[in-house]
């Protein structure tokens, strides 16, 4: 199974608009007794739809009007299709007849859609109408200050109602609704910012990123390519209304449509003051406030976009080197990244140490492609081993790791300052390991260790090591150098935050969970004093981590908004937050949300990012998918895990078989299930991952495993937290069939928030409780298990599917059951239903499941009682 892209041109697309969810605005609507209703709200804010539903909840009969630049200036054109006029008949009697034909009908809502463009005649209509009181009023305006008459909303006759754009959560239901799917955040993004909410704005980029081909597909997942464009449609019209008389406004407005955000000072320079407040005055820019004083930008960002879709190639060029040479004239500091970058699409050249600089910067706000271009532009301009080293950071943080260890093999640092070096070295020893290299890495990495001679060097390249042992999975070594690292007086900041999240990490899946939040202290603060505002992200998958292998999550949400503020601006950051929040909220039992937040990370790592994160996302989305009982989906999540796996994620061996257990469960081979549970427990024991045991040991109970309890117990004194202290009792309470117990259980993991655990350890009690006759408890614990299992919506799992199905045997499971209970073997049931023995196990194991007990024997005792 691939993700491959779905790219626009290969169908054409079906949009599913909904209907703009203007429910509030409906209920105001009809309060009080007022006389209809005045809509005010920019173009597309969706005014007349709001007005169509409105009219129709209004009045059994509607009539339509609507004011347009082609009417205004005819008397009455408005109403011209509802009414007949004499063109003989002067203006005061045809207004007489017009109000003697559309009033004394109070059956009829009459819409006036874009009042503010009647003409006056017609607008005199409407408040008269108004006055009347015979007609239920439905108008929409651009503004009430630019109406053509004041009386249509005096008086309080007509409610108000203020047509606001979407907020930011609004717009993204509405795109992924139109899409029928999600739709990655940096993309939503995108669509919120430039539309500004705008529903038609947000219409006409989707449609124009479609026909554009810059929209697809990843693993269900809508993505674009590069910053949204707009219909044809929407652009000219965009472009009509702006004052193109005036070419020294719309010089000002082509700069800012391609600076974004600028200084006033910088614009005067690359335009004229003059033309920069004749543009304030036309209303077409924001000036900052007292926060930003001095930065302007296209009071829409939408004009913006339209003027950049409209301008030709070479006028573009002519554009951007303007400003590159305004800014480069003033102070450039903090301007460096803006000015290279402009500089890349200009008929302007800028220094090669200037353009590295910017891709340092691009590099560590995430900017992968960004920083791309800008390190080739360097290689090109001379800037040699620098440049090189940053385009391989910008390519492997890509996923293209093999092209990068190309690019550094063509140079041979001899003759170099240590630092860089360490830096071509390094890198270079990263590209080898993360392209399943791992003795060349090795080897780079002691080559490098012979030749460095400061201390920050040398900690530098043990906090490689670090990386390199994790995921090698050497865990142990991992830790021992991490806590060196970390136990040392001034160790490097860039040690420190290199090594924080892998050796956070690593401290988490040993179980030593409460060493890591120091780590996580010092790490953070190392990586954000050395602008790693990645490494600052990744550091938060340790410390969630630890929250969920430990239990303690309480305030696992919260600790989430730690890495989602100040984040970097690229997909990057969604491919970690993806990881996390899925993880956070995968502990907690929000499967489906779980499932959510793992596709968008790995839709996100797949267009240009590390494998490790396509791997841990597609392992975090095949187990939310089996708790979910969807097996078909989370084989194929599996599939791409494996597919994306190597020897340089060894680590995770034991998580893709503990995910590979939630899709034999949900096949319905539960003791298959538990066995591949336990494999996967003995190989995190082998790598030393006991937080990792731990859990997958804690799955196989929940599976119905009854063999757990002694290695749980011997658990308790290497995994920190309450988590594996529960499990140990959860295992205990199945062991020996106690119902009570299991109820403790369920409650313990409730007060955790681990509500699903609670669910299914609720619904096991259900069971014992059935098996003892004691229908009270049965019945109480079986309410518990529904009501923790509504916390977890979509959550489907072994033992809360036997709760809600206990006697669905399917007719031959029925048969074989009754050959089992008259004491007949697997081999003679086959003969009898002319079946290989392998199926009649399969019906044997399932059966067993279903009916909550443990053996033949205990199927015989039972003799179908619910029969």
């Amino acid at each position: 199974m691939r993700l491959d892209r779905l790219p626009a041109y290969n169908s054409p697309m079906v949009l599913r608009w909904p209907l703009i969810p203007r429910g509030d605005e409906i209920g105001a609507s009809s309060r009080g007794p007022s006389r209809g209703v005045v809509i005010v709200g920019p173009t597309g804010a969706g005014k007349t739809t709001l007005a169509r539903t409105i009219a129709s909840s209004a009045r059994p009969t509607r009539l339509w009007a609507a004011g347009s630049e082609s009417t205004r200036r005819i008397p009455l054109g408005a109403f011209a299709h509802l009414i007949e006029i004499d063109a003989t008949v002067d203006p005061a009697t045809a207004f007489a007849n017009a109000r003697s034909t559309l009033g004394g009908r109070g059956d009829t809502a009459l819409i006036v859609d874009d009042a503010d463009l009647l003409d006056p005649l017609s607008a005199a209509l409407v408040g008269r109408l108004l006055e009347d009181g015979d007609v239920h009023l439905v108008v929409t305006v651009g503004s009430v200050e630019t109406g053509p008459d004041p009386a249509i909303v005096a008086d309080g006759l007509l409610d108000r109602i203020d047509l606001a754009p979407f907020a930011r959560d609004e717009a993204y239901r509405v795109l992924e609704s139109a899409l029928d799917g999600p739709l990655d955040r940096v993309s939503a993004q995108w669509m919120w910012e430039i539309s500004e909410g705008n529903p038609l704005y947000l219409r006409h980029l989707v449609e124009g990123s479609w026909e554009s081909g810059l929209l697809f597909q990843i693993g269900g997942v809508w993505q674009l390519e590069s910053r949204p464009v707009m219909t044809d449609e929407l652009a000219t019209l965009l472009v009509s209304r702006l004052p193109t008389a005036d070419q020294e406004v719309m010089d000002v407005l082509w700069l800012l449509a391609f600076a974004g955000d600028l200084d006033v000072g910088v614009l005067a320079r690359a335009a004229s003051r003059d033309a920069v407040a004749e543009a304030r005055r036309g209303g077409h820019l924001w000036i900052g406030s007292d926060a930003t004083p001095r930065v302007v930008r296209l009071r829409h960002p939408i004009v913006g976009e339209a003027l950049r879709e409209r301008t030709p190639v070479l006028a573009a060029r002519s554009l951007r080197g303007r400003l590159v040479r305004a800014l480069a004239a003033g102070p450039t500091a903090g301007e460096e990244l803006r000015m290279a970058t402009l500089a890349l699409d200009a008929d302007v050249d800028l220094d090669a140490a200037l353009l590295v600089d910017a891709s340092e910067r691009a590099l560590a706000l995430c900017d992968y492609p960004l920083a791309e271009r800008l390190a080739q532009a360097a290689l090109l301009g001379g800037c040699g081993l620098r440049a090189a080293v940053v385009l391989a950071r910008a390519m492997t943080w890509q996923g293209r790791a093999g092209e990068a260890d190309v690019l550094l093999g063509t140079f041979d640092p001899v003759a170099v300052p240590e630092y860089e070096r360490l830096a071509w070295g390094l890198w270079r020893a990263t590209t080898y390991f993360f392209d399943n290299r791992q003795d060349a890495a090795r080897r780079e990495l002691d080559g490098l260790r012979e030749h460095a001679t400061s201390r920050d060097g040398l900690e530098v390249l043990s906090s490689a090591d670090v990386t390199f042992d994790f995921f090698a999975n050497n865990v142990p070594r991992s830790i021992e150098l991490t806590r060196t690292l970390f136990g040392a007086e001034n160790t490097s900041a860039l040690a420190m935050s290199f090594a924080a999240s892998t050796g956070g990490f690593a401290l988490a899946r040993a179980g030593h969970t409460d060493e890591v939040p120091d780590i996580v202290e010092r790490g953070v603060a190392a990586a954000t004093g050395t602008g790693f505002l990645l490494g600052r992200m990744q550091i938060g998958v340790a410390e969630v981590s630890a929250a969920t292998l430990s239990g303690n999550l309480a305030g696992v949400l919260e600790m989430l908004d730690r890495y989602s503020i100040a984040t970097p601006p690229g997909r990057s950051r969604w491919v970690v937050d993806g990881y996390i929040h899925g993880l956070a909220y995968l502990a907690t039992g929000r499967v489906a949300a779980a499932e959510e937040h793992f596709r968008r990370g790995r839709a996100a790592a797949v267009n240009g990012g590390p494998r490790m994160w396509v791997v841990l996302c597609s392992i975090g989305l095949c187990q939310a998918l089996g708790a979910q009982g969807r097996t078909e989906q989370a084989i194929e999540a599996l599939d791409y895990a494996e597919e994306s796996f190597g020897e340089h994620l060894a680590t995770f061996g034991p998580d893709l078989s503990h995910a590979r257990a939630w899709i034999v469960a949900g096949c319905g081979e539960h003791r298959e299930a538990i066995r591949v549970a336990r494999d996967a427990a003995v190989l995190a024991r082998e790598g030393s991952m006991f937080g990792i045991e731990a859990m997958a040991l804690h799955t196989a109970v929940r599976f119905g495993d009854r063999s757990a309890t002694a290695r749980l117990r011997r658990l308790m004194r290497l995994v920190d937290g309450p988590f594996v202290r529960v499990a140990s009792a959860h295992a205990h309470a199945l062991r020996n069939r106690d119902g009570h117990g299991l109820d403790s259980v369920a409650a313990e993991f409730e007060a955790m928030s681990a509500n699903l655990l609670a669910a299914d350890a609720a619904a096991q009690a259900a069971m014992e409780h059935n098996r003892c006759g004691d229908s009270l408890g049965e019945r109480r614990s079986a309410a518990t298990a529904r009501r923790l299992a509504a916390e977890c919506p979509g959550a489907r799992t072994p033992a809360l599917s036997v709760l809600e199905n206990p006697m669905a045997l399917t007719g031959r499971e029925r048969v074989v059951a009754a050959l089992v209970a008259t004491g007949m073997t697997n081999r003679e049931i086959a003969e009898r239903l002319t079946l290989s023995v392998r199926t009649v196990e399969g019906h044997v194991h399932r059966v067993l499941a279903k009916l909550g007990v443990d053996d033949r024997e205990a199927l015989v005792d039972r003799q179908y009682r619910r029969d």
